[in-house]
């Protein structure tokens, strides 16, 4: 194979890459929420307590 044809088949392969990737998280930030936020973003302070609810029965 030429220089020529490995150059473009590479870029095709990297092209590719990035439109899946770009699309994978276009699905993954339509599918939260809208009213989520990044952890990272958000301070203790803010954060809201979670509570677990227990049905105790002894397992």
């Amino acid at each position: 194979m030429n220089k020529t044809t490995r150059r473009i088949i590479s870029g095709l392969l990297v092209f590719g890459c990035v439109v899946t990737g770009l699309t994978a998280l276009n699905h993954i930030s339509r599918k939260s929420g809208d009213n989520s936020m990044p952890v990272s973003l958000m301070s203790y302070e803010d954060e809201k307590p979670i509570i677990i609810l227990d049905a105790g029965h002894d397992e």
